[in-house]
């Protein structure tokens, strides 16, 4: 485990413009309640904040304007209004407007759930991204770090095993942290992070969902992260606040003196 542990806490935004089921809430409320949010975690002893269009349904892999002008507002406001880095997540895949959102609006990292190889999920093929987020960021000179899925919990990858998978994303993709998923629990996902430390060293890895209060110790002392999205929010639903008090639970975990 590294010493600057990352609980990361995911703001699952209500539908954005240019979404299917758009409901027509104004991009400015979307943002307030964002920002509340995000405030909410900082005060919980979160370390990192991420923004998502999670709510767009069906989702796109590649998002269009209107969602990359939402969710620039958003993450703004955001950024703007707590000291925690802020990471984007953007569509199914969109790992370039997820990149340029966070340049924009001063974001720190990006989650990218495809970043090389192949997975097939609802909407088809998915295919790597990799060239195109390093185009991205060479072009507008994104300073930002890309955490990469191995094996995401949403799509079926094809023909690569969570060591290729690792691999690839490092040294072809060059993510910065690797993010691993077990839809049967964290212990297996545990277990995949031990493996996968052996042949990927000198990265971080992150637990990419399924964690609970039951498990979030384990995860602090067997991995460097944690993403925490339905565990810490107020009911099941897609857009679901925060529940602050949840939130400050998860929080004590941490070890003392965690940034």
């Amino acid at each position: 485990m590294s010493s600057s542990f990352r609980l990361v806490g995911v703001l699952h935004l209500p539908p954005l413009p240019g979404a299917v089921n758009y409901a027509g809430t104004p991009v400015r409320e979307i943002a307030a309640r964002a920002v509340e949010d995000a405030l909410a975690l900082q005060r919980a002893g979160f370390t990192h904040v991420m923004v998502q269009d999670a709510s767009d349904m069906p989702q796109a892999v590649r998002v269009d304007a209107p969602t990359v002008a939402a969710l620039s507002v958003v993450g703004a406001a955001v950024t703007n209004s707590v000291y925690l880095p802020v990471g984007v997540v953007v569509g199914h895949n969109d790992g370039p407007s997820a990149v340029a959102i966070a340049h924009a609006v001063g974001a720190r990292f990006v989650r990218v759930k495809v970043l090389t190889g192949v997975s097939v999920g609802p909407t088809g093929w998915i295919e790597g991204c990799a060239h195109d987020v390093a185009a991205v960021r060479r072009r507008i000179g994104a300073d930002v770090e890309v955490w990469a899925d191995v094996h995401e919990a949403t799509s079926l990858a094809l023909a690569s095993t969570p060591g290729w998978a690792a691999r690839e994303a490092r040294d072809f993709g060059r993510a910065d942290v690797l993010v691993v998923t077990r839809d049967s629990g964290v212990p297996d996902a545990l277990t995949d992070i031990a493996e996968l430390r052996e042949l990927v060293p000198d990265v971080p890895f992150v637990v990419g969902g399924r964690v609970s209060l039951a498990t979030i110790d384990a995860t602090v002392a067997g991995a460097d992260g944690a993403i925490l999205g339905s565990a810490i929010k107020r009911s099941s639903a897609p857009d679901a606040r925060v529940d602050p008090e949840v939130a400050a639970r998860f929080g004590a975990a941490l070890p003392t003196g965690t940034p």
